[in-house]
Order: C-alpha cells, then sequence, then structure tokens
C-alpha cells in the first residue's frame, strides 16, 4: 500500500524571509516592554499615593514619567479654575507652573459640561511656547484630554510628541486623567467651596478679569492679555467691585488672593 506521506508537500521553510520572523520578535519585544513600563508606572503612582498622598511633585514626577515613555518634549497638566487653566506641572516649551490660561476658544468647547471622553489634536498656540514657523503647521503630534470627573471638568492634559500615539497609548492617558481627576478634585474641595461663594456671582469673563487682578495690572494690559478693549476691562472691573461689594480694586486683588488667585496669573 503507498506511503500517502512520502507523497505529501512539505512546508519550505527554509525559504521563508528571517528578516520578517525578526522584526515579529522585536515588535513583540517592544510591547511587551511597552506594557511593563506602562504597569510600573501605575504600580508606583499607587505606592506613592498609598504612602504619602498627593502632592504637585507627585504629580511632576507622573508628567515626567509620560514624557519619557511616549517620547513628548513638550507636556503639561493644568487645573480648571475660574475660568482659566493653571499649569501644574510641565516641562518643555510651555508656560512656567502656576501661569494662568484663559479658557478661551477651542479650551472653553473642550471643557464645556458635561466633558466628552475623547482626545483632541488641534494645535493651539495659547498653551506653548513653542510657536510653529509662518504658514507652517507644528511637526510634533498634539495631543489633548481633558481631566474630568464624573463629565464635570477638572483640568486638561496635554502633550507633544514626536510619534503618533497609538490607541492602546492614549487608552493609558485616559486612565490617567482619571486618577488626575479624581486626586485634584479631593485636594481642592475644601478651597472649590469657599471660592464658590464668591465665584458663582460672577461671568466666566467676569472671573478671567478678576483672577488676573492681583498682578496689579493696568486695563490696558489685562485688555491685552484677554483679547478685548481696555473700556470692556473697565466695566468689568466695576461690576465685579459691584457684586462682590468690593469698595475699590486693592480689595479686590486682596479677595482674588484669598480665592486662590496669585499675582503670576499674567
Amino acid at each position: 500500500m503507498p506511503n500517502d506521506s512520502a507523497h505529501s508537500p512539505i512546508p519550505n521553510t527554509a525559504n521563508a524571509p528571517a528578516t520578517e520572523s525578526a522584526f515579529a520578535l522585536r515588535n513583540a519585544l517592544k510591547q511587551n516592554q511597552v506594557q511593563i513600563a506602562h504597569e510600573r508606572l501605575f504600580e508606583k503612582l499607587g505606592q506613592q499615593l498609598f504612602s504619602h498622598g498627593w502632592s504637585e511633585s507627585l504629580l511632576q514626577w507622573v508628567l515626567d514619567e509620560l514624557s519619557g515613555q511616549f517620547g513628548a518634549p513638550h507636556a503639561l497638566i493644568s487645573q480648571q479654575h475660574a475660568g482659566a487653566l493653571k499649569i501644574l506641572a510641565q516641562r518643555g516649551n510651555t508656560y512656567p507652573v502656576g501661569a494662568r490660561i484663559p479658557m478661551l476658544g477651542a479650551l472653553a468647547l473642550w471643557l464645556k459640561e458635561p466633558i466628552t471622553f475623547e482626545v483632541h489634536t488641534q494645535y493651539v498656540a495659547s498653551l506653548w511656547t513653542l510657536q510653529p514657523a509662518a504658514g507652517t503647521a507644528p511637526t510634533l503630534h498634539c495631543y489633548h484630554l481633558p481631566i474630568a470627573v464624573q463629565q464635570r471638568a477638572v483640568g486638561l492634559l496635554a502633550l507633544m510628541t514626536s510619534n503618533p500615539l497609538s490607541p492602546a497609548n492614549l487608552q493609558l492617558l485616559h486612565s490617567l486623567c482619571g486618577l488626575i481627576g479624581f486626586a485634584l478634585q479631593q485636594s481642592t474641595r475644601t478651597a472649590t467651596s469657599i471660592d464658590d461663594s464668591v465665584l458663582q456671582k460672577l461671568t466666566p469673563r467676569e472671573r478671567e478679569v478678576f483672577a488676573l487682578l492681583p498682578s496689579g495690572a493696568s486695563n490696558a494690559i489685562l485688555a491685552q492679555k484677554l483679547g478685548i478693549s481696555p473700556g470692556t476691562i473697565k466695566i468689568h472691573v466695576e461690576r465685579i467691585l459691584s457684586k462682590l461689594d468690593l469698595r475699590d480694586r486693592t480689595q479686590a486683588a486682596v479677595k482674588a488672593v484669598e480665592a486662590g488667585f496669585s499675582s503670576d496669573g499674567l
């Protein structure tokens, strides 16, 4: 009886491209290393929170780790407060820690409540000191993720990376935004309850003006900062004084400091 196996074709693995197998192996190893790095990030974050609680130095560490893992030379984490974003941690060409950026245009749209669970890739010049050449777009990839709790705005995470981020990387960032949002909300709950009694009386634009009063800047400088006329600034200041029952601009500046704003807002 003939042996069918003797006539069965045998796959010729000798001719399989070795480069394809090597590439697949390197890719698998790379993905495994990335996964390990992500797991270590969460592990270290959990250990720090368990041992020492939340702090701004921990926030800077998280941003530094993300920047290293994702190849992001420029990055920031900011917290929403009274119509502006206060920078809490930063790397590269962004404004310094403590600076406040008015939530106008795209920023106001992205942080409009209820917050949607998505990433925004539009370049926003007000967030960065790195400006593209005239007539060109930035060569880096922009990613902006709202930080929110229960669809309420808490802040914004922004990265500019040298390479596009994968869906898995974006999922990691969304998870971190949830943790950061919860921590920031808990750490500022007492201050927020104090501020609300004052700030709820003001319109969003009046809050922006109010936040800048501790700087002692003139109406002309405030107008330039917010993109409106000095006369409009004067009207907003008068309304702030009236609504908060304050005598003059100096009292308003003191009240703004008590509400958590500082003289480095410009």
